[in-house]
């Protein structure tokens, strides 16, 4: 059976080996109109540029509201034109990054502005831009301070652009870091009664991981003799595991504090609850799955040893990250932190994912990495949705929902079960495939996961049947349902996470864009059934035989990235 997978192409070859990246950036804007020569930089600075214009545009008493708040929507819906511009003009089966720019920086540092995208870079700027225009959908309500709000929420959606387009580790650092800073004033400002708590633990988690960051970076550049920050020397350098364990740990301990995993987890019950809705889906839907991306493009396309040696590790954190997660959400009874705990589980998975170093499971990961995040963003955003229209964030107070607020009580069943991966949705796909790969590599883990996602249903099945279904309390406030503009952004992740999962090959999909650099992963071809892990160190080479007569002997050299060892010539 053919497998057309989202943003897949199939790359022969049965081992992984690592990037040959271009020494010049890729040209492949000049041979049409649409391609735009400076991109990426258009889609980092845009945002920038609307934020700086809404600042300077003069509200008194918020006469201008209406204005910031288009203006605002068009820079989102032009970024989601550019980034579907991205994806039609990708080169097909390129192993290399495409619409590079390299500017040097800081030359005597080695420090560059080097950007560039692969397939999953488009993927996450396709879903970044998708989940940007529905947080400033979501932020209609905002009616306090308006012009501060968008200028907050395109910055910090510029950082989290830079992040992902970023081939310097520097920039890459940067754009990580200026994130923090935005986010924690829209928390503080706009969020609820908790919100200076929120914000406080939100910088502090981000500040762990950000230090966490720092320290692997600069290892990494130390070892290498101090040349160069960009990504494609640095994941080529020749490092000892010793280095690349400790640098691993360092980027598993940042990324545990975005994704996040236990037990790093502590920021976000309270800053996706206490946060605005349009705030909470731009972290849950993209801002979360930064950590992953900095995991799958550092650790695993980097540091082939680390990433041996740390899989365990990684593999353990996910499944105790899952089952926590369903069992706080059982245990909880407020309807905003009950979508909270539903959008830690995709991050999860996807840690499970590259746990498993099978070529099947890095797949399912990846895939996961963009499912995940328009599952945890419909999350965050229905249950924020129910708990305003409600006037109530109690899960025994909003018993029998359904007959009230219909359209609220259909799109929290559909955001259930797409967090727990039932057949249809997207996350379905991905979830089988990382458990598939994962039983080979790693079965405590995905014993334990298994378990934490057996909760999961049964606390969804539980909470929905409760809510939904329940007899309604005397003291029940009143409630309305959702508005035509709610309806419409959630309806716009529903319609996203059925499209995936129904038909996940899609135009130009299956085969067609690069989804990994061959540092990642070689997709499985040729119809081929091996799972085997694709970092198992090379067997030693067998003893030479004696031999009555002096004859030269060949060994094979080193290779290097980890891979089977060549068959010794006769």
């Amino acid at each position: 059976m053919r497998l057309a997978l989202f943003l897949v192409a199939v790359q022969p070859g049965p081992t992984l080996v690592s990037p040959t990246p271009s020494p010049t950036p890729v040209n492949t804007f000049a041979a049409n109109p649409f391609h735009v020569s400076f991109l990426l930089s258009t889609l980092i600075w845009l945002p920038v540029l609307a934020a700086l214009i809404i600042a300077a545009l003069p509200n008194p008493r918020g006469r201008n509201d209406r204005t910031i708040y288009l203006l605002a929507f068009w820079t989102n819906a032009s970024l989601a034109f550019l980034a579907l511009v991205a994806y039609n003009q990708a080169q097909l089966f390129s192993p290399s990054f495409q619409f590079e720019e390299l500017i040097r920086w800081v030359p005597w540092l080695g420090i560059s502005y080097h950007l560039g995208a692969d397939g999953i870079t488009i993927a996450m700027l396709l879903v970044g831009s998708l989940i940007g225009t529905v947080s400033v959908l979501a932020s209609a309500s905002i009616r306090e301070r308006v012009r501060e709000y968008f200028t907050l929420l395109l910055l910090l959606q510029a950082s989290i652009t830079g992040a992902l387009c970023a081939r310097d580790m520097f920039v890459f650092v940067l754009f990580w870091a200026a994130g923090l800073l935005p986010a924690a004033l829209l928390l503080a400002g706009w969020g609820g009664p908790r919100r200076h708590e929120a914000a406080i633990r939100f910088l502090a988690y981000g500040a762990v991981g950000t230090a966490a960051l720092l320290v692997a970076l600069l290892l990494v550049y130390a070892a290498t003799g101090g040349a160069s920050f960009d990504m494609n020397v640095l994941a080529n350098a020749a490092l000892t595991p010793r280095v690349q364990l400790i640098a691993g740990l360092a980027l598993v301990i940042a990324a545990a504090t975005r994704l996040p995993l236990v037990p790093f987890q502590g920021w976000v019950r309270d800053a996706l609850s206490e946060a605005p809705p349009g705030l909470a889906v731009m972290i849950a839907g993209i801002g979360m799955r930064l950590g992953g991306f900095m995991l799958l493009r550092l650790l695993i396309s980097g540091l082939h040893d680390g990433s041996r040696l740390l899989a365990p590790l990684l593999g353990a954190l996910a499944g105790i990250t899952i089952l926590y997660a369903a069992l706080a959400a059982f245990r909880n009874d407020d309807v905003r932190k009950f979508g909270a705990y539903l959008a830690i589980i995709p991050g999860g998975l996807f840690a499970l994912g590259l746990a498993g170093l099978t070529s099947i499971s890095l797949l399912g990961a990846a895939f996961g990495l963009i499912t995940g995040g328009l599952a945890a963003a419909l999350a965050v955003g229905v249950t924020a949705t129910i708990a305003e229209r409600a006037q109530s964030r109690s899960l025994s107070v909003l018993a029998g929902l359904a007959p009230r607020m219909p359209k609220l009580a259909w799109l929290l069943v559909l955001a259930g079960l797409a967090v727990i991966g039932v057949p249809g949705m997207a996350s379905f796909i991905s979830e089988v495939f990382t458990f598939l790969g994962v039983f080979y590599t790693q079965p405590a883990a995905a014993f334990l996961a298994g378990l934490g996602m057996a909760a999961a249903v049964a606390v969804v099945a539980f909470t929905v049947q409760r809510v939904l279904f329940g007899r309604p309390r005397p003291d029940s406030p009143g409630a309305s349902d959702a508005s035509l503009a709610e309806t419409w952004y959630l309806g716009l992740l529903v319609a996203a996470l059925l499209w995936f999962g129904i038909l996940p090959g899609g135009p130009k999909i299956g085969g067609q864009v690069t989804l990994f650099d061959e540092g990642i992963v070689n997709v499985l071809s040729n119809g081929s059934t091996d799972v085997a892990s694709p970092y198992v160190p090379p067997a030693p080479p067998a003893p030479p035989t004696p031999s009555p007569s002096p004859s030269p002997s060949t060994s094979a050299s080193p290779s290097a990235s980890p891979g089977p060892s060549p068959s010794p010539s006769p």
